[in-house]
């Protein structure tokens, strides 16, 4: 957005409106949460970065805005309040300590409202903001919205009085965006990162941690486990899930890295994450919002969980950071947990346990923010399902942005290095039709079985809530699914 699209005076004189579509796209699309810890190299090229920058002007202009609007509107207030006090018989004052609104400021709100309209182009401010809250990316829960206006209200105390006059109309389109980016980011659930292969050390331990598994009814989680155990320690130390801190540990001091026995940290770690499934209300291994959830709760303690589902219904990258600020000032620490633990464990869970996983339709960088074919409005599309898909799997771009039948062609022309055109597939593969203008994911291969994942059985360009439905898991064997797209070509993972 160019920061000089906006401009206050002492007086506005005119709104313009310029490129409002592209404006408000542009808006929407950077907007992202990076948590990740980075080298001081990453921390420059941050900084460097002309859309981070301009994204941090338009922060601070809104709320420069937001500051002098609120002066304004009170001066302006204060005005009316006068003049109506001395034109007033019974001498009735316009706004109330309980800000209950009389019947003489009802009638001027009214005739400001109309003083504006006159200035401004109505339609097109109608059609601004309904574009910014209809676009699927902005929908949020009823408490994330709450959260939102609570934010503003610390800035305006009640968004009625800024109707009062010229600057409250354009302070109503910046917050319109601000509470539309801000449900954008407290509503992404998914997992972004790129796949990572396990060490050495936890692959030795599998036997173990599925011998516990087991024990706790967890058996089809060993492949979290071990991502877990990675992400706490590699699989190196005495505490290798770093379980010393868990209630469940009975025998060593509650204190990081108590614990001096593999096995029994093993145990301990397992029992742990066993409970963290259940809190959650985990139903099985492809319930991906609430393994999400559950992941968080063993890095920040099952507090976590119960605190998500109460504020906002589940994890949130968003609330997964709110959660360690607010306990940082609570505990009046420098750090607590991993704000980012979700992305970090399941970087190294592989594409055997996220294929077999159904689309999680919250991870908006994968289906709205990110998805190219979502920007062109093609949401329901075989295309737009199988690059959401493909960014939910890998956590990377794949490179592909045309039909269907290209899609195969443009991911090894983009990853070469990762991608290999075959005539037979591999799990993860992407296949194109030869013969149709189709594109879909190959999530297992078994013998002569294939099951894919495909988008768009109803051939038609959807809303983004009906393209949430419009999607399949199949089994075919291979014969199957050449005779039905006149021929089949896979970009297989090497």
């Amino acid at each position: 957005m160019n920061l000089r699209d906006i401009k206050t005076k002492q007086k506005i004189q005119a709104i313009k409106i310029k490129d409002t579509k592209g404006n408000i796209q542009h808006f929407i699309k950077q907007q992202t949460i990076h948590n990740k810890n980075v080298d001081r190299k990453e921390e420059a090229s941050v900084k460097s970065n002309p859309q981070v920058q301009a994204t941090n002007k338009v922060s601070f202009t809104t709320k420069q805005t937001v500051i002098e609007s609120k002066h304004r509107a009170t001066k302006f207030i204060k005005q009316k309040h006068h003049e109506y006090k001395i034109k007033s018989d019974n001498k009735k004052p316009i706004i109330e300590s309980g800000h209950a609104v009389q019947p003489q400021r009802i009638s001027y709100i009214s005739k400001a409202k109309k003083h504006v309209v006159n200035k401004v182009n109505a339609s097109k401010i109608k059609q601004t903001t309904d574009k910014v809250v209809t676009q699927p990316a902005v929908k949020s829960t009823t408490k994330v919205i709450k959260t939102s206006i609570e934010v503003v209200k610390k800035s305006v105390s009640t968004l009625n009085t800024l109707f009062s006059f010229g600057t409250g109309l354009i302070l109503l389109l910046v917050v319109t965006l601000f509470i539309g980016t801000f449900s954008v980011l407290a509503q992404d659930g998914g997992s972004n990162s790129e796949i990572v292969s396990l060490s050495e050390e936890v692959i030795a331990y599998e036997d173990t941690i599925r011998k516990y598994a087991k024990e706790y009814d967890i058996e089809d989680y060993v492949t979290l486990l071990q991502a877990i155990m990675m992400q706490e320690s590699g699989g190196k130390g005495n505490d290798p899930m770093q379980a010393s801190e868990s209630g469940y540990n009975t025998k060593y001091p509650r204190v990081p890295n108590g614990i001096t026995d593999p096995e029994y940290s093993i145990e301990v770690g397992t029992h742990t994450f066993s409970d963290c499934l259940k809190k959650a209300k985990v139903k099985d291994s492809s319930d991906t919002e609430r393994i999400y959830l559950a992941l968080q709760g063993y890095n920040y303690g099952s507090g976590y969980i119960e605190w998500a589902i109460r504020n906002f219904g589940g994890y949130s990258k968003y609330n997964a950071q709110q959660f360690s600020d607010n306990k940082k000032q609570e505990l009046n620490v420098s750090g607590y947990g991993d704000p980012s633990y979700v992305d970090h464990v399941m970087r190294y869970v592989g594409i055997t346990f996220r294929g077999g996983t159904n689309p999680n339709f919250n991870n908006l960088e994968a289906w709205v923010t990110k998805n190219p074919y979502a920007q062109a409005g093609l949401y329901g599309q075989c295309t737009w399902f199988a690059w959401g898909r493909f960014y939910e799997l890998y956590g990377y771009d794949p490179g592909f942005s045309g039909d269907g039948s290209s899609c195969v062609k443009e991911l090894v022309a983009a990853h070469p290095d990762k991608f290999e055109r075959s005539s037979s597939p591999k799990a993860g593969a992407v296949f194109s039709a030869i013969g149709h203008n189709h594109v879909g994911i190959v999530i297992a291969v078994k013998d002569n079985t294939i099951t894919v994942q495909e988008g768009n059985l109803d051939g038609i360009t959807n809303t983004f809530q009906d393209a949430k439905k419009d999607w399949q898991t199949k089994s075919y064997t291979l014969d199957q699914l050449r005779s039905i797209y006149g021929g089949v070509v896979f970009a297989n993972p090497k």
